[in-house]
């Protein structure tokens, strides 16, 4: 049983299908069943069983699941080059919260292709996003600091807070931000009384309905402006990936980016 091998049961074990762990392991799904069978003999155990939502572990799976991942992370840690150059990455995905992706996307797109040619798949924060960050398909997320699960690392950027703006005669406007404040009304922090008459998910549109209405706006924490609304904003990864070169440089660039991008907003 090589590497390889367990790496493969491991993305397997993370991914749930053996289609979505060819897509992370760059290989065919016919590899990654190959693989899968030739573990089942040498373990001696079915190791996943197939339902309706995909491959789901045996118990045996889920007792060496652990200690595989934890052998991977210090074998990977110690063959690790002492050199990290971001012209050898291949990949890079990043997912940003509404309304950084229009803030700050096109920026963080030009900062990351400065320093390489690999290919940049940037989406929209969504609930999905923190499973896809546990198992590795995404790099680095920016959304709102709150409760997540253990599996993820969140280390605070920036702190900020919402304002309104726009023409206070017409409608008020609620931004909807997926895993943040779609069942949370956290204008009623200020105004009790306040109820929305126009709800967008996008905030270009938010943005060009402010001429006649109006809606709270993100900007940085600033000690001389009143801050209605705050928000804490987080650089958010893998907590097994947290001190991978990689990871470093990524959430290191993205902050940097971030904070550029807001304070010009």
């Amino acid at each position: 049983m090589d590497l390889n091998a367990l790496n493969v049961f491991i993305t397997l074990y993370r991914a749930g299908s053996t289609q979505r762990a060819a897509k992370q392991l760059g290989r065919s799904q016919s590899f990654v069943s190959k693989v899968l069978a030739q573990l089942r003999e040498e373990l001696s155990d079915p190791l996943f069983i197939r339902t309706a939502n995909g491959l789901h572990p045996t118990s045996y799976a889920d007792k060496i699941a652990p200690k595989i991942q934890s052998s991977i992370e210090q074998i990977n840690l110690a063959l690790e080059p002492e050199y990290f150059d971001p012209k050898n990455l291949q990949y890079i995905t990043v997912h940003l919260g509404e309304p950084l992706m229009v803030m700050m996307g096109k920026e963080l797109i030009n900062a990351i292709r400065a320093e390489t040619d690999a290919v940049i798949e940037l989406r929209q924060w969504r609930k999905s996003s923190n499973d896809g960050l546990i198992d590795g398909s995404i790099d680095v997320g920016i959304q709102s600091l709150r409760e997540r699960p253990q599996q993820l690392y969140q280390k605070k950027v920036a702190s900020g807070y919402g304002s309104l703006v726009g023409n206070k005669n017409g409608e008020f406007i609620k931004l909807i931000v997926e895993d943040l404040n779609e069942y949370v009304e956290l204008y009623r922090t200020v105004d009790d009384k306040l109820n929305p008459t126009i709800i967008v998910d996008n905030y270009s549109v938010q943005r060009q309905l402010l001429a006649e209405n109006y809606s709270y706006q993100f900007k940085l924490e600033s000690d001389d402006t009143h801050k209605d609304i705050a928000v804490d904003l987080a650089v958010i990864c893998s907590a097994a990936r947290r001190h991978e070169a990689k990871i470093t440089w990524l959430s290191e660039l993205c902050q940097k980016v971030m904070l550029k991008s807001i304070a010009n907003s």
